[in-house]
This record gives C-alpha cells, sequence and structure tokens, in this order.
C-alpha cells in the first residue's frame, strides 16, 4: 500500500506511514498551508488518505464527523479540521449513537 496523499487533482503533496495519528495531524497541518499558499483549488479529502485499512471495520461508514484516519495504537484523527485525537473506542461508542 502506498503512504502518497494526494488531491483530489490526483497530485501528490504528503504522506503517511500509518503509525501515528498525530503524524498525520501535523502532515495534514502543513498540506493545508501548502495549497494556501499555492492559492490552489485543490482538497485533500478523509477518504482518500492512506491505510484506511487501520480503520475498523464498524467504522468504515462512519459519518456523523470526518474520519481521517486511525493508527497503529488505535488513535484515529477525526474532525473537519483534522485537529482532533480521538481513542477507536471512544469513536466507535459515538458512532453507536443515533444521529439525526
Amino acid at each position: 500500500m502506498s503512504d502518497d496523499i494526494k488531491t483530489s487533482e490526483g497530485r501528490v503533496v504528503g504522506s503517511w506511514n500509518g503509525i501515528s495519528a498525530n503524524d498525520l495531524m501535523q502532515e495534514l497541518t502543513r498540506i493545508r498551508k501548502l495549497l494556501a499558499d499555492e492559492k490552489s483549488s485543490e482538497k485533500v479529502t478523509p477518504r482518500e488518505i492512506p491505510h484506511r485499512d487501520q480503520i475498523p471495520d464498524a467504522l468504515q461508514n462512519f459519518r456523523a464527523y470526518p474520519l481521517w484516519g486511525c493508527d497503529k495504537k488505535d488513535v484515529c484523527l477525526v474532525g473537519a479540521g483534522a485537529n482532533r485525537l480521538e481513542p477507536v473506542q471512544k469513536v466507535l461508542a459515538f458512532s453507536l449513537v443515533e444521529h439525526h
């Protein structure tokens, strides 16, 4: 599996090895700054982040809030700004709550 983080246009703008959700958070912050500095309309979306296979099956279709990725220590990067780290168990518990 590739570690490449690609934009909506398919351009490689970064990488993540799946080990640390904190590293992913830092990399996405760097990428957002890069795209802003370039005045690019390209975006990076959660569904295009490498290592989606590390997200538990029960969360593969999670839609309550953006789920960017889960690392090898069961920590997930979540939130519209990719700025919150949550344990997998907390995200799983939230996914079991009925949302309207």
